[in-house]
């Protein structure tokens, strides 16, 4: 045989065995008929004309797509993208006695890519578990394991009883998988890739569910939590029966080639550019990518961008700091990326400006408690782009569960994008950040970072972090002791995040029962530094609503040379209220999601305070003097 026949032999031999395998791929195993699903849900173009996906089953449900317009791909098969903002909703509202539901047994399945792991993402789900109301079922997965969690009646303990069973398998981001639950009445099982991973006997009886809960695709989904899917589906099923091993098995099979398909890499930034402490002559410009690579950052004074600043150093968290710059200057700039796998990312063409010199005007904005509410977040970070400040005041509680990575990139970076990739944000810790790590991998702060200072313009800022301490003997207070009495700026401002001064209803003592501190007890050891010093405003949250106090020396209003503490809490966070009766103390007061706008010229301070459709409903105007505080004729009058 000649040494081409050998070739074309050898050739001829890998093809057939390369069809045989996909042929056994495709293959399910023997003795595996599957039952009718309740209904099964496959994400293809014939089955998604518009943005309503109809099942196939006994139940014959439609599932309404949320989120913006619909991407379908395929890779062997269709499947539905999700970008972290969309899944489905099949019913909004139920309770227990819609006859479609499982009762004594179910099934779930699905296969599903995860390309941003989180701590409760949804796969399919009806459920409420709300402190220790636990009811419903839901097929799903955490930071690194797929999960099944349900409620039944064996495990009551009055308001219901949650099993999550986790999968001892860990899952790689960007890869498929085909991921089944079952439950028989007695048995929690969990399968992945085909695999029976584990079991649980800690539920017993019939299922037991909310009186009223949503059922969902694509999205973890209760009263007061919503985390949808990044990633992909192909198909879903609900099924009323506990299948077999040889039935997911066969389940598995039908799309095996899938699991075989290499990671997606995300071709987004994870966190696009954002900007970092501004001074006269130079700015920080942080991202994020989803694989480790070099970082750069052209820039230059006109869109061409005729400077260049790298770092060969791989990593997914990007910084750069730019110096030599100009005062006052505008700039413009992009980043880039490339992987060691040759994946490239590449940001829009964005603008920053340096910062301004002492005597000129400039603009800020407080913004407070964004926590856990990307949509008010989003809609509060185009109201303050729109007035195109120079820098961001927040706050704290930036997120909900500080721990949480995607909290920060899906919650907090990705609304505010349009805002934070040209202005930068100045940050406080609040009690929901929790001291975690991802504050401080996030923000490049002066040392110790959870307390600072700075100066902008004619204005020195002081920010303290009120989670700790602060007696005359801390840290904190021997600090800030020092470094209110060397400055010398014109004005002087403060903020943490909780308040020195409040009148909200319950957080320092329940006032429809009975009395109140009507403040924090911890940040009140600051008000005499605020005092002594000449500190003229002091920006807190922590609350969630507006309030501004009255100019406030020696505990009552002096309007010749008191402070004045805004409260602005209102960014996001579910709404609070005040005490049925008023403080001493307030000068305006309104529950609403809001922001504050500042404008700053030499002598001259001025606060307007927006709600979140930029309808102006409070402000004030301030003018210092060589000797003190000159009177206006605004809402506040000082000397």
């Amino acid at each position: 045989m000649t040494f081409r026949s050998l070739v074309l032999a050898a050739a001829c031999a890998s093809t057939l065995l390369l069809v045989s395998l996909w042929a056994a791929m495709q293959e399910p195993a023997a003795d595996q008929t599957l039952p009718e699903p309740v209904a099964r849900w496959h994400f293809a173009k014939k089955t998604l004309p518009g943005n309503r996906v109809a099942a196939t089953g006994k139940a014959r449900l439609e599932a309404r797509l949320l989120g913006p317009k619909q991407r379908l791909a395929q890779q062997l098969a269709d499947f539905w993208e999700l970008q972290g903002n969309s899944g489905a909703i099949v019913r909004d509202h139920f309770g227990p006695s819609e006859s479609f539901l499982p009762r004594r047994a179910i099934s779930l399945t699905a296969w599903v890519r995860v390309d941003a792991p989180t701590r409760y993402g949804g796969i399919v789900g009806v459920l409420q578990d709300n402190g220790g109301y636990e009811k419903g079922w839901v097929l799903g997965y955490g930071p690194k394991h797929f999960y099944f969690g349900l409620a039944t009646q064996g495990a009551d303990d009055g308001d219901g009883k949650m099993t999550y069973l986790a999968s001892k398998a860990a899952y790689d981001v960007g890869r498929w998988y085909h991921v089944a639950a079952t439950y028989d009445g007695q048995v929690m099982r969990l399968y992945v890739n085909g695999q029976l991973d584990t079991i649980s006997h800690d539920q017993s009886g019939a299922i037991l569910y909310a009186n009223d809960a949503p059922l969902v695709i694509g999205r973890y989904k209760d009263r007061d939590e919503d985390f949808p899917l990044h990633g992909a589906l192909q198909t879903v099923g609900i099924y009323d029966q506990a299948l077999t091993k040889n039935q997911v098995a066969a389940l598995w099979h039908q799309h095996r080639a899938l699991a075989q398909l290499p990671p997606v890499i995300q071709r987004r930034f994870v966190i696009a550019p954002y900007l970092q402490f501004p001074t006269e002559t130079s700015v920080t410009i942080r991202w994020e990518t989803p694989e480790p690579g070099t970082s750069v950052v052209d820039f230059g004074r006109t869109a061409q961008l005729n400077h260049r600043r790298t770092s060969d150093q791989p990593t997914r968290y990007h910084e750069v700091e730019l110096t030599g710059l100009k005062p006052q200057t505008s700039y413009f700039y992009r980043v880039s990326t490339r992987s060691g796998m040759n994946q490239t990312w590449l940001s829009d063409i964005l603008t920053f400006q340096t910062a301004v010199e002492k005597p000129s005007a400039f603009s800020f904005v407080v913004i407070g408690d964004t926590q856990h509410n990307p949509k008010v977040t989003g809609r509060i970070a185009r109201l303050a782009w729109e007035r195109r400040p120079n820098l961001i005041l927040h706050v704290g509680d930036i997120v909900d569960d500080g721990h949480q990575k995607r909290q920060w990139v899906e919650e907090y970076f990705r609304p505010s994008t349009p805002l934070l990739g040209r202005v930068a944000v100045f940050p406080t810790l609040g009690n929901h950040e929790r001291n975690a790590d991802w504050y401080y991998r996030y923000f490049s702060l002066p040392a110790p970072e959870y307390y600072y200072q700075y100066q902008y313009g004619n204005t020195a800022f002081f920010v303290i972090d009120s989670n700790k301490p602060l007696h005359p003997k801390s840290e904190q207070y021997r600090w800030l002791d020092r470094a209110l009495a060397q400055s010398n700026a014109t004005w002087k401002i403060a903020y943490h995040h909780h308040p020195a001064y409040s009148s909200d209803e319950n957080d320092y003592g329940d006032t429809y029962k009975g009395s109140s501190t009507y403040g924090d007890l911890n940040v009140r050891h600051l008000v005499q530094l605020y005092e002594k010093y000449g500190v003229d405003v002091v920006f807190n949250g922590h609350i969630h609503l507006y309030e501004r106090t009255w100019p406030i020396r020696n505990g009552r209003v002096d309007q010749e040379r008191g402070v004045v503490y805004v409260t602005t809490g209102g960014s996001g966070g579910g709404l609070e209220d005040f005490a049925p009766t008023p403080t001493w103390f307030k000068a305006e007061c309104r529950v609403v999601h809001h922001f504050c706008y500042v404008t700053v010229h030499d002598r001259t301070f001025n606060l307007k305070a927006f709600d979140q459709e930029g309808r102006l409903f409070d402000f004030f105007t301030l003018h210092a003097r060589q000797n003190g505080l000159a009177r206006d004729d605004g809402p506040i009058q000082r000397r």
